[in-house]
């Protein structure tokens, strides 16, 4: 069982197509303005990332806190200086010195706590050395690490700004409507839903009054779910069954709330058909029709279509909540786009052929799913810093500053409890199933020198707590180490 781990625009048209092209791809509709939306092209903008692109082509991040504090009072400039702001990510300096973890890590990697299977890698992120490296080539389980996977060939294939369509086109008689699910697991009933925080998306409500409105105010007596995208097996090979109860769901290409009975819990009880609960909450908003399967006939009239909130909203809620089910549900969108099918065997496909583009080494690696929730999924902790170098430089940058900081965010907010050091100073993603525990990201030195890394723990019995005490302060010594 796994244990880890903006805008408004909605399009009606009447344009006749059975479904609409992606957005973004030619002749789709442009997508406007979102209260959220960043555009990212490789420059990290999370908490005040400075991005510098050194003469090797590595990258250095300095991240500080830029919040002041407010008063209930007005007062002059004069009256009331700006404080220094606090540092929450350590800087960096491109001149810091190498250090020498050959001196430090042998003893910290054979910490007791980690009696099973370890691999380890750490890498100079402006040179792309590695450093040090213990079994890196050895493929274990990645758990949630496998995370970073899924959001790195995401935007490399998809962008930042790509969002998730959910149709409405005409029926097969007057009286009918077929609601064209392409994948948007984040939909919510009425615009308040689980996702909100991180990837704000598109309302039922607000589809159904745009149906409405196309219809003339019509209602119509029967809605057809077509979920023909998503024809593969609900559950990816190695997700063991109950997971789809509280873990995850059962995979459909329409959901709401990520087909969470409540939405207000992440480990909520999953609805066992989530297509169809979300077709019926959208019957209901149409006046109570009836939900009947179908598919959408070739050059039918489009009514409607609403969006998700865009990929880098999406990569940053399930990056730092560890969202089992919305990364396997992006992990399958780039199947689509990519492939043409939206299947798990396209989705590790994709997978590999991205790491392989950015310079990874793909042998012995196995991908089942996007989330890492699948035990059988293989991955190395040297291809994990190769694939942070590679995307280091390429247009998947964004996916440092959606990684949890130590002590502050994220799955990692209330991790580093003996290893305060640490807080500010790792930014990573954590993976825990049992027996199974990682954490993959990067972190700055005492000197400032900037390093991507990667431990994975398979086997261990000593517990996963212990395990992940052990890797929070393996980082931390290693940014402190002054070696």
């Amino acid at each position: 069982m796994s244990l880890s781990d903006n805008a408004d625009p909605k399009v009606a048209s009447s344009t006749p197509h059975a479904r609409p092209a992606a957005p973004g791809a030619a002749g789709s509709p442009k997508p406007g303005p979102r209260r959220r939306r960043r555009v990212l092209t490789g420059v990290l903008a999370a908490l005040a990332v400075l991005v510098t692109v050194a003469a090797a082509g590595g990258l250095v991040w300095q991240i500080s806190a830029v919040a002041a504090p407010r008063t209930g009072t007005l007062t002059t400039p004069e009256a009331y200086p700006p404080a220094e702001p606090a540092p929450v990510l350590a800087s960096s300096n491109a001149d810091a010195t190498v250090p020498d973890l050959a001196s430090v890590l042998p003893n910290l990697l054979a910490d007791s706590r980690l009696n099973g299977s370890t691999s380890a890698s750490f890498a100079d992120a402006l040179t792309g050395d590695v450093l040090y490296e213990q079994e890196g080539t050895t493929p274990l389980a990645p758990a949630s690490s496998m995370k970073v996977v899924t959001a790195v060939a995401a935007l490399e294939h998809l962008g930042a700004e790509y969002r998730i369509p959910t149709t409405v086109v005409e029926g097969p008689t007057e009286d009918s409507v077929v609601l064209v699910a392409g994948g948007d697991v984040t939909l919510t009933v009425d615009g308040e839903g689980y996702y909100d925080e991180y990837a704000e998306g598109a309302s039922l409500q607000e589809l159904a009054d745009l149906v409405l409105e196309a219809r003339g105010g019509t209602a119509p007596n029967t809605v057809y779910l077509d979920t023909s995208a998503f024809t593969d097996n609900p559950k990816a090979e190695g997700v063991p069954a109950e997971d789809l109860v509280y873990m995850t769901a059962p995979m459909a290409p329409i959901m709401v709330d990520g087909g969470r009975k409540d939405n207000t819990a992440k480990y909520a009880e999953h609805y066992t058909d989530p297509a169809q609960a979300a077709a019926d909450q959208f019957a209901e908003l149409l006046g109570g029709a009836t939900v009947a399967a179908g598919t959408a006939e070739a050059g039918a009239a489009e009514l409607a279509t609403v969006y998700s909130a865009p990929m880098a909203a999406l990569v940053d809620s399930f990056i730092l909540t560890s969202d089992n089910l919305l990364s396997d549900a992006v992990a399958l969108q780039t199947a689509l786009v990519v492939e043409g099918a939206m299947t798990w065997a396209a989705m590790s496909t994709v997978h590999l052929a991205t790491l392989a583009s950015l310079g990874v080494d793909n042998t012995g690696l196995v991908f089942y799913d996007g989330s890492g929730l699948s035990p059988t999924n293989r991955m190395t902790a040297n291809a994990f810093t190769a694939l942070l170098l590679g995307a280091a430089s390429s247009s998947s940058s964004s996916v440092f500053e959606s990684l949890p900081v130590a002590g502050y965010s994220g799955t990692l907010d209330d991790r580093f409890g003996t290893a305060e050091a640490g807080k500010g100073v790792v930014r990573a993603k954590t993976g825990t199933l049992s027996g199974v525990s990682s954490l993959t990201g990067t972190l700055t030195t005492a000197d400032g020198r900037q390093l991507v890394f990667s431990i994975l723990s398979n086997g261990a019995t000593t517990g996963e707590t212990a395990v992940e005490t052990a890797l929070d302060e393996i980082s931390t010594a290693v940014a402190q180490c002054g070696c």
